[in-house]
């Protein structure tokens, strides 16, 4: 059985493309455990170079700016498809997956659908009017045809009841190979203690990062210690640094910008508590890979991640996602943290991703709804 992974992008896990980089790492894994996996990108720049070293295929295709086909390449491509390919498309409202749906169904090639939390209510609120158009015309028929949905938490199954889909769909979590989390380790300079942070994509609203901002501004206001790094880059950037200016808390909040590799390592490895207060979410690597590193979560119930936060005792879990809620956890890790050493929530955290969110072990589970 082949495996072809179908997504916008080049599948490059060195940027803050949440899906890029959960499709390469899984991709990866997969080849592995011994199966033969492709990735095909649609993307803006086919002719630019990606990273090497890739135990997969890649092949990129050219994406159009009209939507009402697809690249000549791809087409063709599609069309040379032979039995014993299974496509796994990843991502919701992409117009090409419509296309190569088609297609696929024409020619009796199954394929796995991944929305990646593109149908939970917060998603949906965006350009709501446009979707309400598309999903009866064009999206429904993706998922009707799908052999199976995979979805990667409980806030996307309950969103998957209001759609009255037949497909029948399956919960399987993102993953997190230990391996890439290996890097040489340095103590950063630090103002004040303890270090909170965040590493992302800055969309403000979907990230809950206003909440982040808002929530630490009362837990400063309090006369409580601690500074807030804010790592990577993206459309509301501008407007929380602006802020975080009104709230004259330049000196306490700081921005990174977009950072990568080991750099961005370290610095996630060098934060006491990472925080994550989403309102909507697939499952975010970020706070896979600050448990993977080491660093206990404050996170949302809408990060799909709670349940096992809980389990482990890896963190806490927001009661309600608001700022009163997320600066009484502030309060609650500042003083246990003066009472005695976190390290065993360090521990818990690390054994949390081990045991599971193994890609490994994700792969081996996914393998199953591919040959079911």
């Amino acid at each position: 059985m082949e495996i072809i992974h179908l997504i916008l992008g080049k599948a490059n896990p060195d940027r803050m493309n949440g899906v890029n980089r959960a499709v390469h790492h899984l991709a990866t894994s997969q080849a592995q455990n011994g199966m033969h996996v492709s990735v095909w990108g649609i993307t803006p720049t086919p002719d630019s170079a990606y990273p090497d070293g890739r135990l997969y295929t890649t092949r990129l295709f050219r994406s159009r700016k009209s939507k009402l086909g697809l690249d000549p390449a791809l087409s063709k491509a599609l069309r040379e498809v032979r039995p014993g390919v299974v496509f796994h498309f990843h991502g919701g409202f992409i117009p090409e997956y419509f296309h190569a749906a088609r297609m696929l169904t024409r020619q009796g090639i199954p394929y796995i659908f991944t929305p990646h939390g593109s149908y939970n209510t917060v998603a949906l609120r965006k350009s709501a009017w446009m979707k309400k158009l598309y999903f009866p015309l064009f999206e429904r028929f993706v998922l009707n045809h799908a052999r199976a949905i995979h979805l990667l938490g409980h806030s996307e199954e309950l969103a998957m009841q209001q759609l009255h889909t037949k497909t029948r769909h399956h919960v399987v979590p993102n993953g997190q190979d230990q391996s890439e989390l290996q890097h040489h380790h340095r103590e950063l300079p630090r103002t004040q203690s303890p270090v909170f942070g965040f590493c992302g994509r800055i969309d403000a609203y979907t990230k809950g990062l206003d909440t982040l901002v808002s929530a630490f501004a009362d837990y400063v206001a309090a006369g409580n210690p601690g500074e807030c790094w804010i790592i990577g880059d993206g459309p509301d950037r501008t407007k929380l640094e602006q802020q975080v200016r009104r709230l004259h808390l330049q000196d306490r909040i700081v921005f990174f910008g977009a950072v990568y590799g080991e750099e961005k390592l370290n610095r996630i490895a060098n934060m006491d508590v990472f925080l994550h207060p989403s309102r909507n979410e697939g499952l975010p690597t970020a706070v896979l890979e600050a448990s993977g590193l080491g660093v206990p979560c404050i996170v949302s119930e809408e990060t799909n991640v709670g349940s096992v936060v809980r389990r482990f005792n890896a963190g806490i879990v927001l009661e309600k996602n608001n700022v009163q809620s997320l600066k009484e956890s502030l309060v609650r890790f500042r003083y246990e943290s003066n009472r005695f050493s976190l390290s065993p929530l360090k521990e818990n955290a690390k054994r949390m991703v081990e045991e599971e969110f193994d890609w490994r072990i994700i792969a081996h589970r996914l393998q199953a709804l591919y040959l079911s």
